[in-house]
């Protein structure tokens, strides 16, 4: 087997993961996993995407939002930002397109992303995908929506908690993606040769640092499209319980009434 080196510094101490390429992002390659972790992992995916297929629901204002959102973080998931010691991370985006969309349509979204980097650019092999799926397109994705919701009902959403709410729900969504492509790292010992105590540190510690900027960015963009377009907002089902969404569907139907009233007396 082809050796490969992969330079982690794991609290101030360097160690090399073996293979001659490095992990930059969340995406595995091929090779990085062994059967008995990713056969599994693409069981659950299928299921995922075959639940995904039947459940998701998109009006016509949502289409291009979809579309929108895809290229957004299709983008953004190519970046790499330099954290600790030399290695990278990026954004995901599941939260934004999971809160926006809902959790069935912004899982298929990501899908679709994962799916073109792998096959145009190499980022991600095909044997892992279901793994890669799995740990940003299912946990990446439904972790922020249950939190969102969670939270939801226990501290409420009004005003300035609602954006620390969506913080709290996509740092989290990230930070457990991480954990769970470290998990499956560590699993797939000799393939990968560090363990669980070396891999979910190292892949937690760089992913909570990039996970600030996660949260910062998915509460900026929903508060922007709150702002803007709520009409799109109103639409998705987690976000559409929103009290502010809820005086602004009826301040909008009374708009409309007002301006087909108007219309019929012209």
């Amino acid at each position: 087997m082809q050796k490969l080196n992969i330079n982690v510094t794991l609290f101030s101490k360097r160690v090399i993961l073996s293979n001659t390429r490095r992990i930059k992002s969340m995406h595995i390659p091929d090779g990085y996993l062994t059967a008995y972790v990713f056969v599994p992992a693409f069981i659950i995916t299928v299921i995922f995407w075959a639940i995904c297929i039947k459940k998701v629901k998109l009006t016509e204002k949502q289409v291009p939002i979809l579309g929108l959102l895809c290229a957004l973080f299709f983008a953004a998931m190519m970046m790499n930002w330099p954290v600790v010691g030399g290695t990278t991370a990026h954004l995901l985006g599941g939260a934004s397109m999971g809160l926006i969309l809902g959790p069935f349509a912004g899982g298929i979204g990501i899908t679709v992303i994962l799916v073109l980097q792998a096959l145009l650019f190499g980022d991600g092999g095909l044997t892992t995908l279901g793994a890669n799926v799995l740990n940003m397109g299912i946990i990446g994705v439904l972790v922020p929506c249950v939190i969102f919701l969670a939270l939801y009902k226990i501290v409420g959403v009004k005003g300035n908690k609602l954006y620390a709410v969506i913080f709290v729900s996509a740092f989290a969504g990230d930070l457990l993606a991480a954990v769970a492509a470290g998990t499956e790292l560590g699993l797939s010992q000799p393939v990968f040769q560090y363990g669980l105590t070396v891999a979910i540190p190292a892949m937690a510690m760089n992913h909570s640092i990039i996970g600030v900027g996660e949260g910062i960015i998915t509460a900026i963009l929903i508060g922007t499209l709150l702002k803007l377009r709520p009409d799109l907002l109103a639409q998705s089902p987690i976000l559409k319980r929103l009290p502010q969404l809820q005086n602004k569907e009826d301040l909008e139907e009374e708009n409309r009434q007002a301006s087909e009233l108007k219309q019929a007396k012209e």
